[in-house]
């Protein structure tokens, strides 16, 4: 059986897509069920320094061409940045990057009784954004990633607009790095320049659900991530209608204020 897509996307980088790709498949596999991570950022990969895979992961080819996931803490693994050195520059065009993403997305990857697979992009809507979009199987659904400043918020109407355009089902907004706690004197403060009311008020703007927020933090966040996935599958992913202006509206009234 196909299992589940969950994508998390943002068309702004720095965000913390990795490492909420991450916490998201361990709040799956406390669920008890059986999880593939998919990192298919191109250029900038962190998933295997996130995860502590060592390089040279030795893929075994298997009949008919494709290729075993890296078994790690009871995840599967496939990434584009162990296929190459870390310090080695990926210099894939276009096309080769489009072609690269639709076998991984369809054949290349012997997925092995997987119920959900959870997808890290780039911050792009470039090729292989494009091609994963219109590729990959059985999605569920995108989780957008965020922080409460003007560039993650000029990037979530970017990433609506590319997935109004794709069709692809929204989970929700996932605001992230939302408030740090003192240490010292256990005062939050916000490090931004938006309040986290500006990235619920712009997913009501949408009509997309907001999940909640994550705050910066150095302790076990995997309850709170949990709480979140729960709300996540509870709710059915919006599928928006493609119509001319509303980004850009929102945009020009609410974010380039």
């Amino acid at each position: 059986m196909e299992p589940k897509k969950l994508i998390c996307l943002s068309m702004k980088g720095g965000v913390g897509k990795t490492t909420t790709t991450i916490a998201l498949a361990g709040a799956l596999k406390a669920r008890g069920l059986r999880v593939g991570i998919l990192d298919v950022d191109v250029h900038g990969s962190a998933m295997p320094r996130a995860l502590g895979i060592p390089h040279d992961p030795h893929y075994e080819t298997l009949k008919g061409g494709k290729l075993r996931p890296v078994t790690l803490d009871g995840f599967q693994v496939f990434s584009i940045g162990l296929l190459f050195d870390e310090s080695m520059a990926n210099m894939w065009n276009g096309e080769m990057k489009a072609d690269a993403v639709r076998q991984i997305s369809t054949t290349a990857i012997a997925w092995e009784d997987r119920d959900w697979v959870v997808v890290d992009t780039p911050p792009t809507s470039g090729d292989e954004v494009q091609s994963l979009l219109r590729n990959l199987q059985n999605i569920y659904g995108a989780v957008i990633i965020t922080q409460p400043n003007d560039l993650s918020l000029l990037g979530i109407t970017k990433t609506l607009d590319m997935l109004r355009e794709t069709e692809v089902p929204i989970c929700g907004v996932l605001a992230n790095m939302v408030g740090y706690t003192c240490p010292h004197c256990g005062q939050v403060s916000n490090p931004f320049d938006r309040a986290m009311a500006d990235i619920e008020s712009l997913a009501r703007e949408f009509k997309v659900p907001y999940l909640g927020a994550i705050p910066f933090s150095q302790g076990d966040r995997s309850e709170l991530v949990r709480g979140i996935l729960e709300k996540l599958l509870k709710i059915k992913p919006v599928v928006l209608k493609r119509e001319k202006g509303g980004p850009t509206r929102w945009l020009l009234e609410r974010t380039l204020r």
